[in-house]
């Protein structure tokens, strides 16, 4: 497993907010969500990696990650881990964000 690439403070607040906004959106649609931030519950781990965020509704599922220009191309293997696992079950979306 490749280490996690580093972000800047500024970058890292930015990121934050993003997966933030992501989570609110989803609950405000009615979805269940499990978010790598403070307050919330930890996404399983998917292929030695851990989401953003994952997203249940109903046999719906969205895995999410956002990305900064700082991590945007050094996290390629996770987000291949992350596009095999959804595309297991038709019920399963993932949404990469850069930002």
């Amino acid at each position: 497993m490749a280490r996690k690439p580093k972000r800047s403070k500024i970058g890292q607040k930015r990121h934050d907010e993003a997966v933030l906004g992501s989570v609110k959106w989803y609950e405000g649609q009615g979805y269940k969500v499990k978010a790598d931030l403070p307050n919330y519950p930890k996404p399983k781990k998917i292929g030695g990696f851990i989401p953003d965020w994952i997203a249940k509704k109903g046999k719906k599922e969205t895995i999410g990650e956002v990305e900064t220009k700082d991590t945007a191309k050094l996290d390629e293997e996770q987000h291949k881990t992350f596009r095999a696992y959804a595309k297991r079950k038709r019920s399963r979306k993932f949404k990469k964000k850069v930002i």
